[in-house]
């Protein structure tokens, strides 16, 4: 492959080649270009680009007419005889290179979690959720063709990459998070994480086995008692999807606010405020937040928080109580980290006790000795809860002092042979807090939880799957009747 990408009739700045189909590659289906074919795409570029000083071709239908009538016309003037099968390809590749994103258009048809370009002249992988990382047949060749790429992309946003700003993150129409980053900070780097069409629902959470029905009817009677709730885990992890997921217990009468670095959170609610930080405009997440606690919220949601800025605005919220609940994302790998984490960005061991639960989902490598092959899974590992100092103990168990950690007792947690949640705490302090809220007894509670559970199950095991639409109404049906 490294000598192929060498060739010298490489114009375009990308190439796909054919390769025999293999459990390990993804191959797209593209012809090879002749030097001579090359040539014609990008001459396609040229008059393209003149009858774009005239016209706006914001449709791609539109530009792909155009580009098709350039073509003809080029043909006739020229005595070309051409073949229909090659008219057409000539024409859909003169779209994606001259338009369009190249060879990264049919991998953004598929139905893959992630798009990686690692440097010139390497093959593009994609991650498939049932085989993981797959190699593909198709790399770049130029960095002036990948940054022409990213641009493309990144235009609807108002962004660009530069050698004076050689890194971009942002978040693309459809909702997938472009990251690409050019010399002097790495070779050429691009990630898309790809945004699910179909978002993903508290019965997608229990059929995939990533969170079992009874933890989450706990975590729904812990929303409806206006919990503050982290989501923590590593990268890829699905930490935003769930938090998503779990904002169909909440009342979608209520008012949500919801401040962020980079637009992910997408939730049912009619009545939600989005607020975006921008670092190019001076517009802080602490700013932001200020600003969001004087719109009467009912629950405030902070993205993902990553910095001491993050932190504080998160803390903010939870500690202000201007809002019922507050919620957020935050990459850690237990409950116990997490604060370890958030001490870490500055937050006083005093206001940790303020949050009351962290649920922790994980992205892992499960391996199966009897198939002997790794499959990558994503579980909820352990659902917490955290005990005030001034209940009297610390990270340790000991007797609390104002630097100690609060202690983070786990309710749910995961067990590998069952591969599965159980329940490891019985009468914890969240419990009581859904007692008071809802004037139930604790077993009553344990009877409205299994209630739910039952429900939720009945839900998950349905031979047609729901739309979203129709999930989030019968589970609001569910929980407020009257409403």
């Amino acid at each position: 492959m490294g000598e192929a990408g060498k060739d010298q009739t490489d114009l375009l700045g990308w190439k796909v080649f054919k390769q025999n189909p293999s459990n390990k590659k993804f191959l797209v289906d593209l012809p090879p270009l002749s030097q001579e074919e090359q040539q014609l795409v990008l001459a396609l570029g040229e008059m393209f680009k003149e009858s774009s000083k005239t016209h706006e071709y914001s449709q791609r239908a539109e530009a792909a007419e155009k580009i098709r009538e350039l073509l003809r016309a080029h043909c006739e003037q020229n005595s070309i005889m051409m073949e229909v099968d090659q008219f057409e390809y000539l024409a859909k590749i003169a779209v994606m290179h001259n338009y369009g994103y190249a060879f990264i258009e049919p991998l953004l048809e598929q139905d893959f979690e992630e798009i990686a370009v690692i440097g010139l002249n390497q093959p593009v992988y994609v991650f498939d959720r049932k085989k993981g990382w797959l190699e593909t047949n198709c790399y770049f060749t130029k960095q002036d063709t990948v940054v022409n790429v990213i641009n493309k992309m990144a235009r609807p946003m108002g962004r660009r990459i530069t050698l004076q700003t050689p890194r971009l993150n942002t978040v693309l129409p459809d909702g997938s998070r472009l990251h690409a980053s050019i010399p002097p900070i790495s070779s050429v780097e691009v990630t898309i994480r790809k945004f699910s069409v179909k978002p993903i629902t508290v019965p997608d959470l229990i059929s995939t086995k990533t969170f079992s029905s009874e933890a989450l009817a706990f975590l729904w009677l812990a929303m409806q008692a206006d919990a503050s709730v982290l989501i923590s885990g590593n990268t890829a992890s699905g930490k935003t999807s769930t938090l998503n997921a779990l904002f169909s217990f909440v009342p979608l009468q209520e008012r949500v606010l919801i401040t962020e670095e980079t637009p992910e959170i997408n939730i049912p609610h009619e009545h939600r405020v989005k607020m975006i930080a921008s670092q190019e405009l001076g517009i802080s997440m602490s700013e932001l937040v200020q600003d969001s606690l004087r719109m009467r919220p009912d629950r405030v949601i902070i993205g993902e928080v990553r910095t001491r800025e993050e932190v504080g605005a998160l803390m903010e919220t939870i500690i202000s109580g201007q809002a019922r609940g507050s919620y957020a994302t935050i990459h850690a790998q237990s409950g116990a980290e997490t604060l370890r984490r958030i001490r870490s960005l500055g937050c006083l061991p005093v206001d940790l006790g303020s949050i009351d639960l962290i649920v922790v989902q994980r992205r892992m490598q499960r391996y199966d000795p009897k198939t002997r092959k790794l499959r990558e899974i994503r579980r909820c590992t352990e659902i917490s809860e955290v005990i005030p100092n001034e209940q009297g103990h610390n990270g340790n168990g000991n007797m609390a002092d104002e630097n100690a950690l609060p202690l983070v007792r786990k309710i749910y947690s995961y067990d590998s042979k069952s591969d599965g949640l159980v329940r490891v705490l019985e009468g914890s302090l969240i419990e009581r807090k859904i007692c008071s809220s809802t004037g139930m007894e604790a077993e009553e509670l344990r009877g409205e939880i299994a209630k739910r559970k039952k429900f939720l199950e009945g839900m998950s095991a349905g031979k047609e799957a729901a739309s979203f639409e129709e999930t989030i109404a019968k589970m609001q049906k569910f929980s407020y009747a009257n409403d």
